[in-house]
């Protein structure tokens, strides 16, 4: 999720096909989910060994507002992921520090049961409105608490920088008890063990993993991290895929997407892509501009598809954003185009796509991407964008 880090395009690859952008299928069909687990196939995702693509989308304050009480932004919010034919919602399983009711782990690392079974609701609320959920259980960024509440938590006083998170043996030891309570779990409110729970997609390793302090960071410190925690996951039990949840980076801020593919640390790709804002401007100039972000995004939708293939691997592209500015004429129109011309692009692939995102009705637009039900032009290029791949 986009908080706190940069916009992610990076040009490589080959140039995208000359197909019309943000053209749409005339239709869109509609298609429920089979009730089976979500699994890995030899051609990537499947449901009951039939093939998935499985398109969703991001929310990630689910479990914060279980803790508020406001289940009616819960189901607001899975409501509109069905509505957009878009049943997969990427959301935290984490929360760490502050005063939330539902927080998972308290301000010196403790794990709450309250959080846990504020978990425990959301799945159930999940499974009854047939929804699956992508959790992710950790965060680089502070929003949630994330790597620099664990550090805190595990090491009082002594100072030590946000990626000690990766590599400082008792964070290790703190995030491996984490995913062991929680993927280990057994709902108190439906009775079943997570790990074989089909409410939940698949388990997410930490949400745009990032080392730059030389002190703490060398090319090895996130696989190594990864294939740990990949580790604990499976040994916990999980029969879901464990999903990477990096940008997708190949060389920079410590990321190495093909590292990760060798480490054998995780069963899923994941790649942000956010194409570059553009200022408002003149019409004729504006366009050139846009198609080439479109092109520049594509690029790189098509060097990690390769990547992934190489190593018989799915790819997901867990987040796919595109902010027009504010005072663009019509930013919904120029969004949708963006947006579907890049669906266009992931459907070719047969990639699964997960926008940024969607909240309840009357949740605050902080970083601009927020896309609502009236978003009429967004809300059919993502709604189409998902059939077209069925």
């Amino acid at each position: 999720m986009l908080l706190g880090a940069a916009l992610f395009a990076a040009a490589c690859g080959d140039a995208p096909t000359a197909a019309e952008p943000g053209a749409q299928p005339a239709a869109c069909e509609d298609g429920a989910l089979a009730a089976g687990m979500v699994e890995l196939g030899p051609s990537g995702f499947q449901l009951d060994e039939r093939a998935l693509v499985p398109d969703g989308v991001n929310s990630y304050p689910l479990l914060q507002r279980v803790g508020e009480g406001k289940w009616h932004s819960v189901r607001d919010v899975l409501g509109q992921a069905l509505t957009l034919r878009r049943p997969f919602v990427r959301t935290n399983a984490f929360m760490d520090g502050g005063d939330n009711p539902a927080r998972l782990r308290d301000d010196d690392g403790s794990i709450r049961e309250e959080g846990l079974q504020a978990l425990d609701a959301l799945l159930a609320e999940a499974g009854r409105m047939q929804v699956r959920l992508l959790l992710v259980l950790g965060n680089n960024w502070p929003d949630g608490g994330g790597a620099e509440a664990v550090v805190k938590a595990i090491a009082p006083g002594e100072d030590l920088p946000k990626d000690a998170f990766w590599s400082e043996p008792r964070a290790l030891a703190a995030q491996r008890a984490m995913i062991a309570a929680i993927v280990g779990r057994t709902n108190t409110v439906t009775g079943r063990p997570y790990a074989d729970d089909p409410s939940i997609f698949a388990w997410e390793l930490a949400n745009e993993p990032a080392c730059t302090d030389e002190a703490w960071c060398d090319a090895e410190t996130l696989p190594r991290w990864a294939k740990q925690m990949g580790d604990a996951v499976r040994e916990a039990g999980a029969r879901q895929p464990v999903a990477w949840g990096g940008a997708g980076y190949r060389g920079q801020f410590g990321e190495d997407l093909e590292a990760i593919a060798r480490s054998g640390a995780v069963d899923v790709l994941t790649l942000h892509v956010y194409a570059r804002r553009l200022p408002a401007g003149d019409t004729g100039a504006r366009e050139v501009l846009i198609a080439s972000v479109i092109d520049t995004a594509s690029m790189v939708m098509r060097d990690r598809a390769r990547l992934a293939e190489r190593f018989a691997m799915p790819l997901l592209i867990e987040e796919l954003g595109y902010e027009p500015p504010r005072n663009a004429q019509d930013r919904d129109a120029e969004r949708a185009h963006v947006l579907g011309s890049l669906l266009r692009v992931a459907a070719e692939l047969r990639l699964p796509t997960f926008p940024w995102m969607i909240g309840e009705t009357d949740q605050p637009d902080d970083d601009g991407f927020l896309i609502r039900p009236e978003d009429t032009a967004t809300v059919r290029a993502l709604t189409c964008g998902a059939a077209a791949k069925r």
